[in-house]
């Protein structure tokens, strides 16, 4: 029988656990630690720069639900869930059966599928950024030869992303005329060459500039909670900024008419949305950093062609949320290890259309110097097959600069793999997105009585593609869970499950499975 029951509005829940019972959900960033083990406790209010949800669920079909912000603990006995708000109200349900139950009735209570999916080619074909090629210095020059580089190179043409630095100033959402003489022939060409042109801002505004002194007097920016006559100014990760007060529905529409004006003057398609992390609202002293937060990834609605990496309470909601950012590591948080737990995290916690970070590891200051030296060829290979079969993935170094030839010639099979399988991607997202399923599946949730709970090295894509990339570095092999029925892998063999079977591994292979019968 299925209940729903609420703790006393502030309390602590405690909830008893059921034999076997393991938990998942609250931040994406936490992958690696799913299904949670006794001792583990995590404080909501810092999600580690991604996706979170006050969401919990259980294999034994049982969820949590808080209305605001929480600690919640795993001890040996019991989970105890612990609100931050005075009036805040944690509810929990049971009686759903299994992991699968609980997190579609979940969903369906809070999150209901909007019905809508991002816009399509950022499933069917590979994204490329820009952001390691140029860092803080793109031009017009450099964008156009990224993109016929690519061409060139046998890349099938995808979503082009144009990152920091492009416009004048944080604010100031205009092109730089010095490095963009011609945007409007720039974006126009791009066009031609068969891209999306998508482009890359911030919530923040640099402070003492004509935006900064225009919106400030329109009250357009957040003011400082010790002097409400000036602007507040915070540090983040590029320096010091104010910013937008996302509370005020006219500073919302404001941005609005910024970027229709990218899009009617220029052609853009689409905004890569960064930052509007809570821990910087909440250092700028708003009441409810993550009602901010939300503010932030609502504007992103209006446009199909969007990325979301910090996000709160999104769940069920057409944006693409692309992971954290990742060192050009193996192990860790930070490493490649993480990619795929990550994934599922998000999974579980209801972001359906999901990303890796960038292929080779996106955060600029860790990644191996000019020329490629200091690259791993193996890592960045198994990265782009890790990423290869997500919904979408995502290239930023570019691959024919850091790798010789024999290397390169396998990560653009795994760029021409995702475009080849892109088309039943976009139809998984597109019944993903009227469901609430997600579109990249635990085996823990597709096959709730498998046993899988622990199996988070490899995914589903809907009901029917299996894939278990390699995450270790010089590994020739890799064990694979066969999930009941009879799969047929890419080289042609046949499994029959429930079974753990060896396959073999070699650079050159991603392995991955169809289904062919139900079983």
């Amino acid at each position: 029988m299925t209940a729903v029951l609420a703790a006393d509005p502030g309390m602590p829940l405690v909830l008893p656990l059921l034999p076997g019972e393991r938990w998942w959900g609250g931040a994406s960033a936490e992958g690696r630690s799913m299904p949670y083990a006794a001792g583990y406790c995590f404080d909501l209010r810092d999600l580690l720069g991604n996706q979170g949800m006050p969401l919990l669920l259980s294999n034994r079909g049982r969820w949590v639900h808080g209305t605001g912000t929480f600690t919640f603990a795993v001890g040996e006995d019991a989970l105890t869930v612990t609100p931050h708000r005075p009036g805040a109200v944690v509810e929990y349900g049971s009686g759903f059966g299994d992991l699968r139950g609980a997190y579609r009735d979940a969903l369906a209570r809070y999150y209901p599928a909007s019905g809508t999916r991002p816009a399509a080619l950022l499933f069917t074909a590979p994204q490329y950024n820009l952001w390691i090629e140029t860092v803080f210095e793109p031009t017009q020059q450099k964008v156009l030869d990224y993109a016929e580089r690519l061409l060139a190179e046998g890349f099938p043409p995808g979503v082009l992303m144009i990152d920091d630095q492009w416009s004048n100033d944080y604010g100031n959402w205009t092109f730089h005329p010095g490095r963009f003489p011609d945007p409007a022939g720039m974006v126009a060409e791009l066009h031609r060459l068969g891209f999306e042109v998508m482009l890359w801002l911030v919530p923040y505004v640099t402070p003492d500039s004509p935006t900064a002194r225009t919106l400030n007097d329109a009250g357009l920016l957040l003011r400082d909670p010790a002097d409400r006559d000036r602007a507040a100014v915070g540090h983040w990760w590029n320096g010091w900024s104010s910013a937008l007060d996302l509370g005020n529905p006219k500073t919302v529409a404001w941005l609005q008419g910024v970027l229709g004006t990218l899009r009617t003057e220029f052609g853009i398609d689409g905004f890569k949305f960064d930052g509007g992390d809570a821990e910087w609202w909440r250092r700028l002293g708003v009441a409810d950093p993550e009602a901010y937060t939300l503010a932030w990834n609502r504007i992103g609605l209006a446009w199909p062609l969007n990325e979301y990496r910090e996000a709160w309470r999104t769940a069920g909601l057409p944006l693409a949320q692309r992971q954290q950012d990742k060192y050009h590591l193996w192990e860790g948080r930070f490493g490649i290890e993480s990619l795929i737990p990550n994934a599922l995290a998000q999974a579980l916690t209801g972001h359906a259309f999901t990303c890796p970070d960038m292929i080779g590891g996106g955060e600029f200051r860790f990644v191996p110097g000019e020329d490629g030296e200091g690259f791993d060829p193996e890592l960045f290979v198994r990265y782009a097959q890790i990423a290869a079969l997500f919904p979408m993935m995502q290239f930023s170094a570019a691959p024919w600069r850091v790798l010789d030839a024999e290397h390169l010639a396998i990560v653009r099979h795994a760029a021409r793999l995702h475009a080849a399988f892109g088309a039943e991607i976009l139809t998984v997202a597109e019944a993903s997105a009227k469901t609430g399923d997600p579109v990249q599946r635990p085996l823990a949730w597709a096959y709730p009585d498998g046993g899988y709970e622990d199996v988070t090295d490899q995914f589903l894509i809907g009901d029917d593609l299996l894939v278990a990339p390699v995450t270790l570095r010089g590994a020739t092999t890799r064990d694979v869970h066969i999930p009941r029925g009879t799969w047929r892998a890419d080289d042609g063999t046949e499994h029959t499950g429930p079974a753990r079977v060896t396959v073999a591994a070699p650079l050159a292979r991603l392995p991955h499975f169809r289904r062919i019968t139900a079983g």
